[in-house]
């Protein structure tokens, strides 16, 4: 039967670790070409597949660019020709929980339960910038009124479910907002070279026999593994993720920072009154093309990396400056937003080094707070920079597939 409208309860937004198409672990094997996968359970080929959780809104969109072929005599173009790649879009954003949506990306979400792969003192965009491939997106849709959560094979019905793939999917911006009486919540946009769309042609006790994006590679030649369980890595059945916290207070943030040039005090016992924190990391791309290619080859990061951090206040204090001192120091300032739980436990934490104050704006009106806005610029460094950057830590539990298979950087070609 043929569904009347698609609501977010029977959607669902997947990720794989890499542009490879190759989405499922293979057999068991001893020696395992993605890395240490000693501790799962390959015996009916494992999906790599992960659910970002706690989404919120998901929004996708591809752009056909053509150029016309005109010539004198006829007014009507003659034909109109494909030059460049066409333009694919993801934007989503969810609320930020422990870290994991955040490393399943490629960010170096430092865990110690991911030792591997992710190191403390590096750069948050260390692995965004080495990065070659991006990551396939997936975005399944199952029966009208159904949840995705608790689906299974079983509840499964044929002709029902479309799965959208978005390939090659670079991060191409991420932002993170925290303001007082609001969930934190971060936004992701994603550039991707392509897309696709399938519907499953039917399904007989868990056989897929329409589309399924995990691939047996074990297989000569490789083919499309068919079963619910091996496509979308569904032990039993979806669920609300992993994480223990179903979302983060705003009362529960902790924000230090040094205190920068300007006239208002934002630490100490006469600090300003925070009302809301944000951020934006810039991770814009340009296709790189060459003659014999119809399409583009690589996508690099645009440098230099400009970000830009803002902070809300309601003013208390004001301290003693004079602007034309202030041009010739020049201070730096740090910031550490700490992410808690109900109980204090630290769940994701975020490290910004070597901002400089850009703009002080202050605003009053009839029956209100007199408030101020500070905005504050940086340019990220490298990989190994330790003074110019964002550096993230969460407390997400990193199961065998995230830490042999979700690898950062070149760590995908491995």
């Amino acid at each position: 039967m043929a569904r009347n409208r698609v609501i977010y309860q029977s959607q669902a937004l997947f990720i794989a670790p890499s542009s490879t198409g190759c989405q499922v672990s293979g057999k068991t094997q001893t020696a395992a070409p993605f890395g240490p996968v000693a501790a799962i359970d390959l015996s009916a080929g494992t999906s790599l597949l992960k659910k970002l959780d706690r989404v919120q809104n998901c929004n996708f969109n591809f752009t056909i660019n053509r150029q016309d072929i005109n010539e004198f005599g006829k007014l009507a173009r003659i034909d109109s020709i494909v030059m460049e790649s066409p333009t694919v879009g993801l934007d989503f954003s969810y609320y930020v929980t422990d870290g994991l949506n955040e490393r399943l990306m490629g960010f170096n979400m430092y865990s110690p339960n991911d030792t591997n792969n992710t190191i403390e003192t590096a750069q948050s965009i260390s692995g965004l910038l080495a990065d070659i491939q991006g990551n396939n997106y997936y975005i399944l849709t199952v029966q009208d009124g159904e949840d995705v959560v608790g689906t299974t094979s079983s509840t499964t019905p044929a002709n029902t479910n479309t799965i959208v793939g978005i390939g090659n999917g670079f991060i191409s911006e991420y932002s993170f907002d925290a303001s007082v009486g609001a969930i934190p919540t971060a936004s992701v946009t994603v550039e991707a070279f392509n897309i696709k769309a399938d519907a499953l042609t039917g399904l007989t006790n868990g056989v897929i026999t329409g589309y399924s994006p995990a691939i047996d590679i074990t297989a000569s030649p490789a083919t499309k593994f068919t079963t619910v369980q091996t496509s979308y890595g569904l032990s039993g059945a979806f669920s609300t993720g992993v994480s223990n916290v179903t979302a983060l207070r705003p009362g529960d943030i902790i924000l230090t920072l040094s205190n920068p040039d300007g006239m208002i005090e934002v630490s100490g016992s006469n600090s300003a009154h925070i009302q809301s924190f944000q951020f934006t990391i810039p991770l814009s791309r340009t296709i790189l093309q060459r003659l014999g290619n119809t399409f583009g080859f690589a996508r690099v990061i645009n440098v230099p990396i400009n970000m830009d951090i803002t902070i809300s206040a309601i003013v208390s204090e004001l301290k003693s400056m004079n602007l034309f001192d202030e041009l010739l120091t020049g201070t730096k300032t740090n910031f550490t937003i700490q992410l808690n739980d109900y109980a204090g436990n630290a769940k994701v934490k975020y490290g910004i080094s070597g901002a400089l104050l850009s703009s002080e704006t202050y605003s009053e009106n009839l029956g209100d707070n007199q408030s101020v806005d500070l905005t504050f610029g940086l340019q990220l460094g490298g990989a190994n920079d330790t003074q110019n950057g964002v550096f993230m830590s969460g407390s997400y539990p990193a199961d065998n597939i995230v830490t042999g298979f979700y690898k950062l950087g070149t760590g995908k070609l491995v």
